[in-house]
């Protein structure tokens, strides 16, 4: 090929790549026109990572299967199931964690039925027990049907409740169709109007609140032990510099409801629950009038030689300064080379099923254990190691947990009106740092100023 020739063929390849759409666009399906009645809808979801397709195409007139729209619920919920399980297995996260949250029942979706052609009426019930709970309660005049006795006594109230919301319409001829199967189209389209409902609000103001992780305030002298001495500087650096400490429930408040929170906010987060907590840390808070967040293993509690015991629990807890959050009961451990679990991660021969509910089970044992001595229930989940995936999250914000935090070095952000903002938070690992407190804070980004 002779130079011009070259040049010829390489103006044709960047003219057809400028012929090619760019954002929205250019994540289209070649089966879905922009005049096809669904386009938006079916644009937004997979761009919130709803929906996909496959080969270019999203074949939106084919009906979706009971176990795929329960997939999409998940991903609406929170879940991305996708990052858990691929393969012949791809369904089984979104099935376990759907059951274990009690949004069907398990006759609804056997091996057999869970593969069929989702009913609209199904749709609704999975829908409204997912996203919108809190609608069942709510009373109103009944949204009548032309085929009002098609639609099942127990799945009437979801029916209702979506109708109300304006999830699920009727037809033109006042029916319902209760029974006709979903397509992909309008699986998408209810999605999409879902989650428009519940972000109806718009974000509020954003503020960072740096979280330091502690374990051991004492004279061990080694691992993550420091000195009390050192600790003690370094609260009253952060004392000094007009840092107020905070809790996690003032957090929350703050994302929920738009309490103000103090001047430069910032979380004393204690790992594990070790008894030098209540000999050295306590009496630092008590002097300089700070608080904590001290997140407890249950099974170290009152059966290890370095555990705090449950009277000192309550002692620190009765003062106001000390808050107390969950930290697994019997899952922070490392049993990988034995082939078990890193913390509340899947072990490998676990199925799903079998992982949800031994999770949701040790969750629920320590916030309900915490409670019950404290009188108060956690609000936070603290990832042993830092460990999770998207099913713990899922898991522990069904137990109640509106906060979650890892061990990533970083300063978190906190939006009101953003509940997701308070989970999976950052935090800044004290433990082998002695010097400076402010300077590390400056060093990971914070922008409040010393």
């Amino acid at each position: 090929m002779d130079l011009r020739r070259l040049l010829g063929a390489l103006l044709a390849l960047v003219l057809c790549f400028g012929m090619l759409p760019v954002g929205a666009d250019a994540a289209s399906f070649s089966d879905v026109p922009k005049g096809h009645w669904a386009y938006d809808a079916i644009m937004a979801a997979e761009t919130r990572g709803l929906i996909q397709g496959s080969g270019g195409k999203f074949r939106p007139g084919d009906s979706v299967s009971s176990q795929a729209f329960l997939s999409m619920v998940c991903r609406a919920w929170g879940m991305d199931d996708r990052k858990l399980e691929t393969g012949d297995r791809w369904a089984e996260p979104a099935m376990a964690f759907g059951q274990y949250a009690g949004w069907f029942e398990e006759e609804e979706l056997t091996r057999t039925s869970r593969t069929k052609p989702i009913t609209r009426e199904f749709a609704a019930k999975l829908l409204v027990n997912a996203l919108f709970p809190e609608e069942l309660e709510q009373r109103g005049a009944a949204i009548r049907f032309q085929d009002q006795n098609e639609i099942g006594w127990a799945r009437r109230p979801y029916v209702q409740a979506a109708a109300r919301l304006g999830l699920i319409t009727g037809y033109e001829d006042g029916t319902f169709r209760p029974q006709s199967p979903l397509t992909r189209a309008a699986a998408a389209s209810l999605l999409n109007r879902a989650l428009q409902i519940k972000e109806s609000n718009e974000p509020g103001e954003s503020v960072q609140v740096p979280i330091l992780m502690y374990h051991d305030i004492s004279y061990l002298g080694s691992g993550y032990s420091k000195t009390p001495e050192v600790f003690r500087r370094q609260m009253q650096e952060l004392k000094d510099a007009g840092f107020h400490t905070v809790t996690y429930t003032q957090l929350i408040d703050f994302v929920e409801n738009g309490t103000p929170l103090p001047e430069k906010p910032i979380v004393i987060s204690v790992d594990d629950g070790y008894r030098s907590n209540y000999e050295y840390l306590y009496p630092i808070l008590q002097e300089l009038d700070m608080k904590a967040e001290i997140a407890l293993i249950g099974g170290a509690i009152q059966y290890s030689s370095w555990g705090l015991k449950w009277d000192e629990v309550r002692e620190m807890a009765d003062s106001g300064l000390v808050s107390f959050q969950a930290h697994t009961d019997q899952m922070h451990n490392d049993q990988t080379s034995e082939g078990g679990r890193l913390g509340v991660l899947k072990a490998p021969k676990e199925s799903w099923t079998e992982y949800v509910e031994l999770l949701g089970t040790d969750t629920n044992t320590i916030l309900n254990k915490i409670e019950r001595k404290t009188g108060t229930r956690p609000v936070a989940f603290v990832y042993p190691r830092g460990k999770w995936n998207t099913m713990a999250e899922a898991v522990i914000r069904s137990a109640g947990c509106k906060v979650s935090v890892t061990t990533k070095d970083g300063v978190a952000k906190i939006t009101q009106g953003v509940p997701d903002s308070l989970h999976l938070m950052d935090r800044i690992g004290m433990d082998f740092r002695n010097g400076s407190v402010v300077s590390v804070l400056m060093q990971f980004g914070y922008q409040g100023g010393a």
